[in-house]
C-alpha cells in the first residue's frame, strides 16, 4: 500500500482553502491534516505534528506566507513547502528559494499543475510555476554570455557540469548522488566548488547561469 502523505494548508480565503483541500483529498495517497487561516495557526499545528508538506498562501492576516515559511524552515529545515501566490516577481521567488522552499506556484495554475507540483516536491524535487520559468528562460535567452562567463564555464570539470545540470533539473543532493553513484558528501563538495567557480550563491542563480550559457541537457 502506498504511503499516505500528510499535507497542511494555510490560506485566509475559505473557498480557496476548501477547494484545494477537496482536490488533494481526491488523491488516494494524499490527506489534508490542517486547514489554517494564517501563518500563526499553521505554525502552531506544525509544532504539534509535522506534516510531509505545507502549502502556504503568500498573503494572509496576522502572519503572512513569507514570515511563516521563514520561521518553519528555521525550526524544521527539512520541511517541504510550496508557496501559492498571485505575484510573479523573480526577486520574491529568489528570496523564497534562498529561504529553502521547495515550490512556488501561481494561483492561476490549474489543478493538474498543482497536483504535479505536490507529487514532485513529495519526491524530494523542487517545482516552480511553468509560466515563471518560461519568463526566466526567455529573459536569459535574450542575454549574450560574456567572455567572463565562458572563462568560468571552462574551469568546471565534466562531473561538476553533470552536477549543475541535475541540480537545475530539480534533483536534491541525495538524488544527484544516487544518479551519479557517489556519496551525498561528494555531491556537496561538487556543488560548493561549482558555485564558487561560477560565482553563484543559490539554485536560482545557478539555473539562470546555466540557461544563459547553454549548460543544459
Amino acid at each position: 500500500m502506498d504511503k499516505i502523505h500528510h499535507i497542511a494548508l494555510a490560506d485566509d480565503h475559505a473557498m480557496l482553502l476548501d477547494g484545494i483541500s477537496t482536490l488533494i483529498e481526491s488523491q488516494p495517497n494524499l490527506h489534508v491534516v490542517c486547514k489554517a487561516q494564517n501563518g500563526k495557526e499553521l505554525i502552531h499545528f506544525v509544532e504539534i505534528s509535522v506534516p510531509d508538506l505545507c502549502i502556504i498562501d503568500m498573503e494572509m492576516p496576522i502572519m503572512d506566507g513569507m514570515a511563516a515559511s521563514e520561521l518553519l524552515l528555521k525550526r524544521f529545515p527539512d520541511l517541504k513547502i510550496i508557496v501559492l501566490t498571485m505575484y510573479q516577481e523573480q526577486s520574491l521567488v529568489k528570496n523564497l528559494v534562498n529561504m529553502g522552499i521547495s515550490g512556488y506556484l501561481l494561483k492561476t495554475s490549474d489543478k493538474d499543475e498543482l497536483l504535479f507540483a505536490i507529487n514532485q516536491v513529495l519526491k524530494g524535487k523542487t517545482y516552480f510555476d511553468g509560466k515563471l520559468m518560461n519568463q526566466t528562460r526567455n529573459a536569459e535567452e535574450e542575454l549574450i554570455a560574456s567572455p567572463n562567463d565562458f572563462s568560468k564555464v571552462s574551469r568546471l570539470s565534466e562531473r561538476e557540469k553533470e552536477v549543475a545540470i541535475l541540480l537545475c533539473n530539480g534533483l536534491s543532493n541525495k538524488q544527484v548522488a544516487e544518479k551519479l553513484f557517489v556519496s551525498p558528501s561528494t555531491v556537496d563538495n561538487h556543488r560548493t566548488n561549482l558555485m564558487k567557480k561560477l560565482d553563484v550563491h543559490n539554485v536560482v542563480e545557478l539555473i539562470r547561469f546555466c540557461l544563459k550559457n547553454s549548460i543544459t541537457k
